[in-house]
């Protein structure tokens, strides 16, 4: 950022100037008479500049008195006080644009980050951690690491210009100076050495505080019910009282830095009120009473910009961890992206299989294994079994969620691992036993990422028997679902995702149990709804109620990630095998 150095340094430079100019308005108040002065010979430095002004003004002092002399010293005072704040107020006006923006792209970055994740990446991370980094530590990086940024690059400055010019006005004196800082420098450093473990331990106890929160509330039905009130506010208060005591440690440290900076440049003005009166009064130095006083002030403008960067350090530390954990999860690079050479354009002409696919989570045993099955365009695929089979992790294979362990998924004999992930997804809808809905209108939710106009909406929901609910509503196709959909009933919110599938118009088809968590009446509904989303369709049906799956063209049975048996309904029946098993226990059950 240039332009906040040149108008940093302008500002700088203009604050010197009206300490400068101290010194003549002390020599006009003080002294009686006025010393006659010699045009100084031209000189390209900073010290014919002082000299020349003090030639002029004592000129005018001569010719038209002291008050006249004053008041130009005022003016030129006033001038620069007013230019001086100018330039202040446009290093921070480009310094908060530069903030904003950088926090506005650190944000988009974090966001595009958890969107272009594996799945993987939301099993390893939390929900509450996620958006816990995304605002929380975002707001304390903002705040903290980049909020010290304009103290890291002023206050330097402001040292280094004030130090050459009390170089110029007494070397001696300064020399003195000099050798404070570095005993300063110590005591603080130990002051605040331990601020980043303290500021790591108040994060992560935040971060625990923000997780307890989410968690209780989502399942708030599940305490009740346990009357588990008592348990899990003792829980809370447990994580909160670990925040206040790590939080009061980082506190305790920080508000000590300014105390003992101040302290020190206390100390400093005394030893140097000291050593320059040493000189003056034994004539060691050619410093008057006017220079004297104008260079105390000068040094005592010093003093705020060390107290910042001291008390910065504390807000460095936070800033530090904030920004370890932001960008632990930016460097994380997905493992699933197409391999070349890539086809953006593949699409499912013959046929889809599985050859001879195993799966396991990292070091887990393996969940499925061996896998090999084909679907021929159009055809209807049943996935049974019992809880834990595989039935979804087939399903999330398809999709590319996860990537196979060994063998290849095949969609026309072309390995999916060679098809762009944009061209894969957009060629599969899904539709799982939890409807997910998004905060926003009915038809924002059908429509969803399509190009659909209202009457294409409008006939998806009639093929999913939602138009008729739909239109009951108050607002109809406006109705805002809620978070979650919880508006609605779960009959209602699952029609609504199966005529967004209609709406995408898949080439392959994955129904996750869609139905298993539906009453009867609902159940129907939405199974007429499937139907029609099925039709002439290559499906791949998860099924609780085997009844669903009566009229598919296969059946694969699994057990412990295995295919035991596989044919039609008819023919595993007769079979009399795991599969009648199955159906004669859920007919039992029924």
């Amino acid at each position: 950022m240039p332009e906040y150095l040149i108008y940093t340094i302008l500002g700088i430079f203009l604050g010197l100037v009206n300490i400068a100019l101290l010194i003549p308005v002390l020599r006009v108040l003080f002294e009686n008479q006025i010393t006659n002065i010699d045009k100084p010979a031209l000189v390209y430095n900073i010290g014919y500049i002082i000299e020349y002004f003090n030639y002029w003004i004592n000129n005018a002092m001569t010719n038209y008195g002291k008050l006249y002399g004053l008041s130009i010293i005022a003016l030129v005072i006033g001038a620069s006080s007013l230019l001086a704040n100018l330039f202040r107020y446009l290093a921070t006006k480009t310094l908060i644009r530069f903030r904003l923006y950088i926090m506005q792209d650190i944000r988009n970055k974090l966001f595009k980050q958890y969107l272009n994740s594996d799945i993987s990446f939301f099993q390893k991370n939390s929900r509450s951690t996620l958006v816990n980094t995304l605002t929380n530590e975002v707001y304390e990086l903002e705040h903290s690491l980049l909020g010290a940024y304009q103290v890291i690059m002023r206050d330097p400055l402001v040292i280094f210009f004030y130090f050459c010019a009390l170089f110029y006005m007494s070397f001696q004196l300064t020399l003195f100076a000099v050798f404070f800082f570095p005993v300063a420098g110590f005591i603080i450093s130990r002051v605040i050495k331990k601020l980043k473990s303290y500021g790591y331990f108040s994060q992560a106890y935040a971060s625990k505080i923000l997780a307890k929160v989410d968690e209780s509330v989502s399942n708030i039905k599940i305490i009740k019910s346990f009357d588990a009130m008592d348990k899990t506010i003792n829980e809370f208060e447990e994580i909160n009282q670990s925040f206040t005591q790590a939080s009061k440690k980082l506190f305790v440290k920080r508000e000590l830095a300014a105390p003992a900076s101040e302290f020190m440049g206390v100390c400093a003005v005394l030893g140097l009120v000291l050593f320059g009166g040493y000189l003056i009064f034994d004539k060691k130095t050619t410093l008057d009473g006017a220079m004297f006083i104008g260079y105390i002030a000068l040094f005592i403008q010093m003093i705020q910009p060390f107290k910042n960067i001291a008390s910065s350090s504390s807000s460095i530390q936070r800033g530090i961890v904030s920004a370890e954990k932001l960008f632990s999860l930016l460097d994380e690079q997905p493992q699933i992206v197409a391999k070349k050479p890539v086809l953006s354009n593949a699409s499912i002409t013959n046929s889809f299989s599985f050859n001879n696919v195993s799966f396991s989570y990292q070091e887990d045993d393996e969940i499925i294994k061996g896998i090999s099955f084909n679907l021929l365009k159009g055809e209807k695929l049943a996935l049974v079994g019992e809880s834990g089979a595989g039935k979804s992790t087939i399903a999330d294979l398809c999709s590319r969620f996860y990537d196979v362990s060994s063998g290849e998924i095949l969609i026309d004999n072309i390995n999916i691992k060679h098809i762009a992930l944009s061209n894969l997804r957009q060629m599969i809808g899904i539709v799982t036993q939890e409807p997910i809905l998004f905060f926003d209108t009915i038809y924002e939710n059908i429509k969803y990422n399509t190009n659909a106009i209202e009457q294409e909406v409008i006939d998806a929901a009639k093929n999913a028997n939602a138009h008729d609910f739909i239109m009951q509503l108050p607002q109809k196709y406006q109705t805002i679902v809620g978070d979650r959909g919880n508006r609605l009933s779960g009959g209602q919110k699952q029609r609504i995702t199966i005529a967004r599938a209609i709406l995408k118009n898949p080439q392959l088809l994955i129904l996750d149990e869609a139905t298993s968590a539906l009453d009867t009446e609902s159940e129907k509904a939405v199974q007429d709804a499937l139907e029609n989303l099925m039709t002439s369709r290559t499906s791949i049906i998860i099924a609780h109620r085997l009844s669903t799956v009566k009229n598919c063209d296969k059946i694969i049975v699994l057990k412990q990630g295995e295919i035991v048996e596989y044919g039609t309904h008819t023919g595993l029946i007769e079979k009399n095998g795991y599969y009648k098993k199955l159906v004669s226990l859920q007919q039992l059950i029924d």
